[in-house]
């Protein structure tokens, strides 16, 4: 296990600038987008587990549990044998910064646009580091699969998520692996301190975030940690869920089927309750974000409060007409119904989401049940609705 060449502190932006011809002169017709990896590949073992950190540069857990794998590099190896496990610093300018960003979200670079260069786009240092990590672990596009079987991302909030991870609808692999760390980690309790968020983006190429360029993408959440901080906690829950992350998909390589029979064992209906976005009902609202309007003077300072009965109360159920903003003016704006009746509020006032280029406002979700071996959300529950 090793710290991939991309993972050095590069001094400035020229030196980014120096690693690549102009993203311009990439001929984009030559390039073929295949269909998503997990529905168009034989079925093969996950070998190559790469664990990112530092994704936003403020986010110091992430970076603290790669430091820790590679230095017990040995002992890992030895745990998991049938996996090649290495890691990344994925933005070390903004790491080196204590910034989220320098100038714009890393984990919004990756889609085709973005990393095949469409003409006018700022060469920003996210902008760079993107098709640097493109090429190290991808490549996300083209005809040659990814080299990367699974990216583990690794994340913290200021919100008080707990632990939650992030997978895709329709990855089955991922699906299963968010099954079994769900378990181990909340001790068999349904919908314990662990929770499960399905993004519902079943083609990879068109997700934006650097887990979409491996064949498989596992996000980890971890909080309420505040940015620029390491607790200890916090590190200890997520190097748990790293560990038990690797011990599925190593007794997936050597057993499947004893595998699928704990699975079924611990969810004998076949399914998993999980959370996903919200879709919107009303026209100009965005999917998955109530957002605030911005300070005309900063567009990073909003210019509504989150209700004080809202703080800190994630995975809360909130109804239309209850509380959801208070203003200059100390008026309270209630919740419009925008994203249905009843609905989960998700990364309540996450200091990440105050900046304009990561997306301002709240999470909204509806809770679901997802089939374990197909990896599907069951479609009974949803309604009609407006995706802008």
């Amino acid at each position: 296990m090793k710290y991939k060449v991309g993972c050095v502190l590069l001094p400035s932006l020229l030196s980014f600038c120096a690693s690549f011809s102009s993203p311009n002169n990439i001929n984009k017709n030559s390039i073929k987008p295949p269909t998503p990896t997990f529905l168009n590949h034989k079925k093969r073992p996950i070998q190559k587990v790469v664990v990112v950190g530092g994704t936003h540069g403020n986010e110091y857990t992430g970076v603290w549990c790669i430091k820790a794998l590679s230095r017990h590099a040995a002992k890992i190896s030895s745990q998991y044998p049938s996996l090649t496990i290495e890691t990344l610093l994925a933005n070390p300018e903004a790491h080196y910064e204590n910034k989220r960003f320098i100038h714009s979200d890393l984990n919004r670079e990756f889609s085709q646009d973005k990393l095949l260069g469409e003409e006018g786009l700022p060469l920003t240092v996210e902008r760079l580091r993107a098709q640097e990590v493109n090429e190290l672990l991808g490549p996300k596009f083209g005809e040659n699969h990814p080299s990367t079987d699974v990216i583990v991302d690794l994340h913290t909030t200021t919100t008080n998520m707990g632990i939650c991870l992030i997978v895709p609808e329709g990855d089955v692999e991922m699906i299963k692996a968010a099954a079994y760390v769900s378990h181990k980690v909340c001790g068999g309790v349904n919908e314990g301190e662990c929770r499960i968020l399905v993004h519902s983006i079943l083609d990879r190429n068109e997700r934006p975030n650097l887990g979409s360029i491996a064949r498989h993408g596992f996000t980890v959440e971890v909080g309420p940690v505040p940015q620029g901080v390491l607790r200890h906690d916090a590190v200890e829950k997520t190097e748990k869920v790293i560990h038990y992350f690797l011990e599925y998909l190593e007794k997936q390589n050597k057993n499947e089927q004893n595998i699928n029979t704990l699975l079924e064992e611990w969810y004998p209906e076949g399914q998993l309750t999980i959370f996903k976005a919200a879709k919107a009902c009303e026209e100009g609202q965005l999917c998955g974000r109530i957002r605030w309007p911005s300070d005309p003077e900063n567009p990073n300072f909003p210019q509504f409060l989150v209700h004080k009965s809202l703080q800190d109360r994630d995975f809360h159920k909130i109804q239309k007409g209850d509380a959801l903003f208070v203003d200059l003016d100390g008026n309270v704006i209630n919740y419009s119904g925008s994203h249905g009746e009843e609905v989960y509020l998700i990364f309540v006032n996450e200091g990440g989401y105050y900046y304009s280029s990561s997306g301002t406002g709240l999470g909204v979700a509806v809770k679901r049940k997802i089939g374990i071996e197909d990896g599907m959300i069951r479609r009974y529950y949803e309604k009609k609705s407006i995706t802008p």
